[in-house]
């Protein structure tokens, strides 16, 4: 398998998207979402959205729907949009409504029959497989997501419960084409430590 990607999630200033950046992350996280404890506003979210792409990393907008018009058009700045509620399918084709200007990646729950599902629908990139519940640090059984076929995989970011002392394993074991981490990775609840993303994507690529 190719080199597993990692993407680093719930990102709220600057200067934390830069750690990420400068420590090799893929991808970051900005969560739109007001329910999240690591919620960034509509005014705060482009601003950072292009300090990723400024530190040479890919910025996703984390939403739920239903979205305001303010946060809406905060997604602009965005190349990537990635849905963590209750979205299905036929959600993310209203939301698109042609336009083609966003990748758009799905969150959920490790169930294998919606993860094909989504796969299998031609809006869908990616997927984050997070576990019970989004942003809690709380994991499912990787040996799971380990039984996917290898085109799967390759597809979905593997999330929930991770963190640098134990990721390396995760992507041993599950072999995930990616893993997505925010709460492993915080010193308190919504607060980003930079020996903590360091640590983990270190992790992750001695693996």
């Amino acid at each position: 398998m190719s080199r597993t990607l990692v993407k680093i999630c719930g990102l709220r200033d600057r200067a934390m998207v830069e750690v990420a950046a400068e420590a090799g992350a893929d991808f970051v996280g900005v969560v739109l979402a007001k329910s999240s404890p690591r919620y960034v506003s509509p005014l705060i979210a482009p601003p950072l959205a292009l300090a990723a792409i400024d530190a040479g990393t890919i910025p996703v907008a984390v939403v739920r729907l239903p979205i305001d018009p303010e946060t809406r058009g905060a997604l602009d700045a965005f190349p990537i949009v990635q849905f963590h509620g209750l979205e299905d399918a036929a959600d993310l084709r209203k939301f698109a409504k042609g336009d083609d200007n966003w990748e758009f990646w799905k969150g959920l729950h490790f169930d294998p029959a919606q993860i094909e599902s989504f796969l299998a629908d031609g809006r869908v990139a990616r997927l984050v497989v997070d576990g019970p519940e989004a942003g809690s640090g709380v994991a499912f059984d990787h040996a799971l997501f380990a039984a996917l076929s290898p085109e799967t995989r390759r597809r979905a970011f593997l999330a929930g419960g991770l963190d640098p002392t134990n990721v390396a394993a995760a992507v041993r074991a599950a072999r995930p084409g990616g893993v997505d981490v925010s709460s492993g990775v915080e010193r308190e609840r919504g607060v980003k430590d930079a020996d903590r993303i360091r640590a983990f994507i270190d992790a992750v690529r001695s693996a």
